[in-house]
C-alpha cells in the first residue's frame, strides 16, 4: 500500500491549486479526478478578479486581456456605466490553466491519477486508508490527510460529516468567437430577476 502526505480528491481548479502548492513544499500527494480529460466537463467559470490575480500567479497566457470598464443594465435596460484606473478582471482560458497546472504539479512530483473515483476511507492509527476505483480495479492508499476537492456537492464532505449545501444557484455559460465589439474589453451585468433568478446575467466581452 503506497503512503502520501496528502491525496487530494478532484482537479478542478481548487484541487490543482491546493496539489501544486503541495508539491511545491515537497509534500508527496496523490491527486485523483473521475474524468479520463481534464477538458472534459469544466463547471469553474474563470472570472478572476484583481486580488486573486494579486494574490495567485496566475500564467499570463491562460488569462484574456484585462477589463476596467463595467456597464450594469437595470431590468428596464438603463445602464450605468463604471470604469476603473485597475484591471480589475480578467477571464481565464479554464481548460488551457488546468492543463497548465496540472503540469507544474507534475514537474514537483505529484501523482496523478485521472478517470478514477474516491471511494471511501478509513482511520488506521494516525493514517487515513482511502479506497479509490477505476474501471479496471480498486486501489487503497494511505495518507496522513485528505483534501475534498470535488466541487460543491462533495462525497469526501459527506463522508467527513461536513456541511453540505441545500440551496443552488444553477447557470449556463456559452462562448462566442468573432463578435465585432467596437468599445473595447468590458463587462456587461444585467441585473434581472427573470433573465437571472437570485444572481445576475452577464456578459466578458473581451475578445
Amino acid at each position: 500500500m503506497d503512503n502520501y502526505d496528502v491525496v487530494i480528491v478532484g482537479a478542478g481548479l481548487a484541487g490543482l491549486q491546493c496539489a501544486r502548492l503541495l508539491g511545491q513544499a515537497g509534500m508527496k500527494t496523490l491527486l485523483v479526478d473521475r474524468k479520463e480529460k481534464l477538458s472534459d466537463s469544466i463547471h469553474t467559470t474563470g472570472i478572476f478578479v484583481r486580488r486573486t490575480l494579486e494574490d495567485f500567479d496566475i500564467p499570463p497566457d491562460c488569462l484574456g486581456p484585462a477589463l476596467r470598464d463595467v456597464t450594469l443594465h437595470s431590468p428596464a435596460r438603463r445602464s450605468l456605466h463604471l470604469s476603473s484606473p485597475h484591471d480589475e478582471f480578467r477571464i481565464g482560458r479554464m481548460g488551457l490553466l488546468y492543463q497548465r497546472f496540472l503540469e507544474q504539479s507534475l514537474e514537483h512530483g505529484v501523482e496523478w491519477m485521472p478517470a478514477t473515483r474516491y471511494a471511501e476511507h478509513s482511520l488506521l492509527k494516525d493514517n487515513i486508508v482511502v479506497r479509490l476505483d477505476s474501471k479496471r480495479s480498486s486501489r487503497w492508499v494511505k495518507a496522513r490527510y485528505i483534501v475534498g476537492g470535488d466541487g460543491a456537492n462533495s462525497r469526501v464532505g459527506r463522508c467527513l460529516n461536513l456541511d453540505s449545501n441545500r440551496e443552488w444557484i444553477v447557470g449556463v455559460e456559452d462562448v462566442y468567437s468573432g463578435v465585432n465589439l467596437k468599445d473595447g474589453p468590458k463587462l456587461h451585468c444585467f441585473l434581472d430577476r427573470k433573465l437571472a433568478p437570485g444572481y445576475l446575467a452577464w456578459i466578458a466581452a473581451d475578445g
